[in-house]
């Protein structure tokens, strides 16, 4: 079965490259939307995934100390600690 990149003019469906088809022929067509910003959705979630996966993965493998705890619970006022 054949596919056609087409784009959608808002009233027909025009073929990207020039086809041998003969006029009036009829066809069904499966519409495949390749817009550009579904793409970035899926790149953004994929690279989502893969930085929670590693995050997941370094907290199994690496838990925190006692000590950060200990550190957390200590309170460090910033404003007083640097000087700008």
């Amino acid at each position: 079965m054949p596919t056609v990149k087409a784009y959608y003019n808002g009233e027909v469906f025009v073929p990207v490259n020039p086809l041998d088809i003969q006029k009036g022929k009829v066809f069904i067509l499966s519409v495949l939307q390749t817009d550009k910003s579904l793409q970035e959705a899926r790149k953004k979630i994929i690279a989502f995934r893969q930085i929670t996966n590693n995050l997941h993965k370094i907290n199994v493998s690496e838990p925190l100390s006692p000590e950060f705890d200990e550190i957390l619970s200590q309170r460090t006022n910033f404003k007083s600690t640097i000087n700008l």
